[in-house]
């Protein structure tokens, strides 16, 4: 009931039993409502002396004087269930309740928490693309790569057609294994390997295809006749050093013994080494990858990344084309048809430089920060401005829009300008100033007028508009023009008929006389008056004939 203490009065009534109470009786100073007793009930005092239960009464009525007899100075409660009951003594609330000491509290105020907002205004990813490209370019870990190979890794590096056909085999059955250590068609066209980098298609007796290996291999051979020369020539005159008659052979028959011996093995070494390069100058089997072989490779490879495509596995797919076949365009087009936009936009920017391309891709997929970047790289800042208005940050929008504004006026592009106003930095009244400049300059005065009528949304200031244009930026020179303007407000509303039909005769009267064709304007503004039709063809022939 939110009573105070000090405002009420508060008596105990004992009931009929012993050691129970019936109520306590609140004797209240201050007025109280009946919506603030709630459930309570309410009492009677009669004569400042009785308190009786509310809707009753005292039968017989008693006197002053049988009041102040009857009863004493205390209070009475009188009741139908507990009968009369003195009030003597009230509740003293300080023997009751005991009231606790202040004590000083510091109070720990919890830290300020994140909002949570109530719905999401923007969104856009933070993008790693290095970390992008990594994983398309290297999906496998060396964890993952298989040890126990039908083949030879190293000499089908080095172009053995016995390995090659091996594991064309292998990737036929099992291509998702083979592509871990698939090999890329350039590695096989290079100069890895044994056998003086000899890697060429088509036939052998090309004398392109010899290529670089095939001259590797005649200098290896003039090398070797040139040290068998240059031995002989040592050899000789070593022999004619030595006495050839029988004594001097006999005092030194070990020297003579190890040089012959020396002298037959070399020769040996440098026959076998001949025979050797001219063998594999001549078939290059262990070095040759043939056409073929080199096509049914690459129709492997786009087939298994075709099939990727198929399942939806753009990353394989794309991993095949950038590591396998050098294709980083398709690479990058698969990605992007599969709305991978940022591993696309990665792809653009470190094989191919396309910028633009990345950039479109990045905003796709909502790296906006990533795409705001090179856009200001490219110098597109109404596409900046357009992306930092998805981050809700419009002052730094305004900013690069301003700039499309500054170019376009100073290129008298009026109407563009004023769309980057209206549309994107939502001030109509500055695009209303540019058109009207647009207007009075006679720079696309048409297309500006015609926009800044369109601006304006009620039919009363568009009213007010024309004639206030009509009276002060209309002169010889432009009224055709804004004829043609008013033409395009004549039907958007039936109030602007008869102002604008007004304006239309004006001008057609002020220059009928020089270009009379002129009257056929105004059959745009009497459209069901057929006879005004055959006026104007009238009048057009007559000054036809004068003329």
């Amino acid at each position: 009931m939110g009573l105070a203490l000090d405002s009420i009065k508060v008596f105990p009534i004992p009931s009929s039993k012993a050691n129970e109470l019936f109520g306590c009786l609140v004797f209240n100073k201050n007025k109280i409502s009946l919506t603030d007793i709630d459930k309570n009930n309410c009492c009677q005092l009669v004569e400042n002396k009785l308190f009786i239960p509310e809707y009753t009464t005292i039968e017989p009525q008693l006197t002053k004087e049988e009041w102040t007899k009857l009863f004493s100075e205390c209070y009475h409660f009188l009741h139908p269930d507990i009968g009369l009951v003195e009030l003597d003594e009230e509740v003293n609330w300080n023997d009751l309740v005991e009231v606790s000491e202040e004590r000083s509290i510091n109070i720990l105020e919890p830290s300020k928490t994140v909002s949570i907002p109530q719905f999401i205004s923007s969104f856009r990813l933070e993008v790693d693309a290095e970390k992008i490209l990594e994983n398309i370019e290297n999906p496998y870990s060396e964890e993952e790569m298989i040890e126990n190979l039908p083949f030879n890794i190293q000499k089908l590096l080095n172009g053995n057609q016995k390995e090659m056909d091996k594991f064309l085999a292998f990737l036929e059955k099992k291509p998702e294994v083979a592509l871990k250590m698939a090999i890329p068609l350039d590695t096989l066209g290079t100069g890895r390997g044994g056998a003086y980098g000899k890697f060429y298609f088509g036939s052998n007796g090309g004398s392109f295809g010899q290529g670089i290996g095939g001259i590797i291999g005649n200098l290896s051979s003039s090398a070797s006749g040139v040290l068998r020369w240059i031995f002989v020539l040592i050899f000789v005159s070593v022999i004619r050093g030595c006495s050839f008659n029988s004594n001097s052979f006999g005092d030194y028959p070990f020297f003579t013994v190890l040089i012959i011996l020396f002298v037959v093995v070399f020769i040996v070494a440098l026959a076998l080494q001949g025979s050797s390069s001219r063998s594999i100058s001549r078939s290059g089997s262990s070095a040759l990858l043939d056409s073929q072989r080199f096509n049914t490779l690459q129709d492997r490879y786009e087939k298994l990344a075709e099939k990727y495509i198929e399942q939806k596995e753009y990353s394989k797919a794309a991993h095949i084309y950038i590591k396998l076949l050098k294709n980083y365009n398709k690479a990058a087009g698969v990605l992007e048809n599969g709305e991978m936009y940022n591993e696309a936009a990665a792809i653009y920017l470190k094989y191919l430089n396309n910028k633009a391309k990345a950039a479109e891709c990045y905003e796709k997929g909502h790296a906006y920060r990533q795409a705001i970047e090179i856009y200001k790289e490219l110098n597109q800042d109404e596409k900046t401005g357009d992306l930092y208005l998805i981050l809700k940050e419009k002052k730094e929008a305004d900013k690069y829009f301003q700039k499309v504004i500054d170019r376009y006026k100073a290129n008298f592009q009026y109407v563009k300008a004023s769309l980057i106003y209206k549309n994107k930095i939502g001030n109509i009244s500055e695009a209303q100033v540019l058109l009207r400049e647009g207007w009075r300059t006679n720079k696309d005065a048409y297309n500006c007028l015609n926009n800044y009528f369109s601006n304006i949304k009620t039919t009363d200031e568009l009213a007010e508009t024309i004639s206030e244009v009509y009276g002060k930026d209309v002169s010889e020179t432009n009224s055709e023009s804004f004829l043609q303007a008013i033409k395009q407000e004549f039907k958007r509303d039936q109030k602007m008929e008869e102002l604008t039909k007004n304006i239309a005769y004006e001008i057609v009267a002020n220059k009928i006389d020089k270009k009379p064709e002129i009257a056929l304007e105004l059959l745009h503004f009497n459209e069901k008056n057929r006879s005004m039709l055959k006026d104007v063809m009238k009048y057009k022939i007559k000054a036809g004939k004068k003329a």
